[in-house]
């Protein structure tokens, strides 16, 4: 038998009574990991990576993504919102920042943290392993959690061309914690949110890859925050304590496509949209691109303001921070005694950042036992050829090679055809011989 273990663990979650078993979501899904059960959409743990395609096209409204209660906070009595920048690029830009930041201490919070407070510091991380591993050409960045898991699970080949470091948001968590503590806080009473822009970054958050302790308390969804803050902005106080600019330009632009390979030398390739990261992982994998060091990958269109959680347009949201980075660039011209204050970035916190490893989880191991899964992988092709081969979704699953695999792994029934059980009687046998023999096979 297949293992049954769970190795992952995702936000996206199927509301029954919304869903109509429609099969856009399975359809759409880029791992197969959504079947039709009993009417009604069913998401696999161990496939799933989190890009929140399939919420983006329900059309009605099923697929939601859970977020912690917002009243977990009150449990802390230092509350720390760990912002990232993406979040002020979707409000107008009428409102300033220091606004934005004070309707969130009106909210609860009483310190805010822009995650990418860390780039500069992660940027170095970044380079100083790139040249500890001079054996490897090609370097997929660790910064979209969606793009480490679809290499997981879909091009297991090329996980060791992943960095092995941590993204800014658990940098900036480790930092500020850090700061809080040097302070004199205890850390019982430190809670850290972050305020999110998709489903992977909840996934990274809950069940991060490295298996370590992030440091965050709750996670927060951005549409959620958005609309209580901007219900409030109207009303702002206008004497709203000033803030100390010290983000970048850089750092404001980082999380948008092509803002964190601007921060490499050598024209490194940026790639962003789902279907596009798949085509150029494709032909990273057949050795069809050759692309020496750093590649950044991003699922969502237009990097993280093309978050399924985000408010505005992506186009919108990235104009409005370009024109950020751009007002940062003149107030550090104009302020030429600002210095950027990095001590909280410690050496110990470098250390924190490694990832020891990270496994490749093929969704297209049917088996731990080679032998197994060898036989396995020989009565799915023969069973796929007694199929129909239209791939219409009728019996719940995205195609008749995945109908195939779901009865090879026991979790369908050749009664599942729709095609077979009108049409052809032969074909029903033929399938239930070969299914048959398997089970001959496997009790001897």
């Amino acid at each position: 038998m297949a293992p049954t273990d769970t190795y992952f663990r995702h936000s996206l979650k199927v509301n029954d009574y919304l869903c109509s078993g429609c099969t856009t979501c399975m359809r759409i899904c880029p791992t197969a990991a959504i079947r039709i059960r009993g009417g009604k959409a069913v998401i696999s743990d161990n496939k799933c990576v989190d890009c929140g395609e399939c919420l983006k096209s329900c059309p009605r409204k099923a697929i939601y993504i859970k977020q912690d209660d917002f009243n977990l906070i009150e449990n802390y009595g230092c509350r720390v919102a760990l912002v990232p920048a993406v979040f002020i690029g979707q409000f107008e830009e009428k409102y300033k920042t220091k606004d934005i930041y004070a309707c969130l201490k009106k909210l609860g919070f009483t310190h805010i943290y822009e995650v990418e407070h860390s780039v500069e510091f992660l940027v170095d991380l970044y380079k100083e392993y790139m040249a500890n591993h001079p054996e490897i050409r090609t370097f997929i960045s660790p910064y979209c959690p969606a793009v480490i898991r679809l290499v997981q699970v879909r091009y297991p080949s090329l996980v060791d061309n992943i960095i092995r470091l941590k993204s800014p948001l658990d940098v900036a968590a480790r930092a500020i914690l850090k700061k809080l503590l040097d302070q004199g806080i205890r850390r019982e009473a430190i809670g850290i949110f972050y305020v999110t822009p998709c489903a992977a970054k909840i996934a990274s958050v809950k069940y991060p890859v490295s298996n370590q302790d992030t440091h965050i308390a709750g996670v927060i969804n951005m549409d959620f925050l958005y609309n209580k803050v901007k219900l409030m902005l109207s009303n702002s106080d206008k004497d709203a304590e000033a803030i100390n600019h010290t983000l970048t330009p850089a750092d404001v632009l980082w999380p948008l496509s092509r803002g964190e390979a601007a921060n490499f030398p050598g024209s490194p390739y940026a790639v962003d949209g789902l279907q596009n990261v798949i085509q150029f992982l494709d032909r990273l994998e057949d050795d069809k691109v050759d692309a020496p060091g750093l590649v950044e990958l991003r699922v969502c269109e237009e990097g993280c303001v093309g978050g399924v959680l985000t408010t505005q347009n992506c186009f919108v949201a990235r104009k409005r921070m370009e024109n950020r980075a751009k007002l940062l660039a003149r107030l550090h011209h104009d302020q030429q005694e600002l210095t950027y204050d990095h001590t909280e970035f410690s050496e110990q916190i470098a250390e924190q950042m490694v990832i020891p490893e990270i496994k490749p989880r093929s969704l297209y191991q049917l088996d731990e036992n080679f032998g197994t899964a060898f036989k396995m992988a020989e009565q799915m092709k023969k069973i796929e050829k007694e199929l129909p081969g239209i791939n219409c979704s009728a019996c719940g699953a995205p195609s008749c090679a995945a109908l195939a695999e779901d009865i090879v792994r026991g979790d369908a029934d050749v009664n599942s055809c729709i095609f077979i059980n009108r049409h052809s009687e032969a074909s029903e046998a033929a399938i239930r011989r070969v299914w048959g023999d398997c089970v001959k096979s496997e009790t001897k």
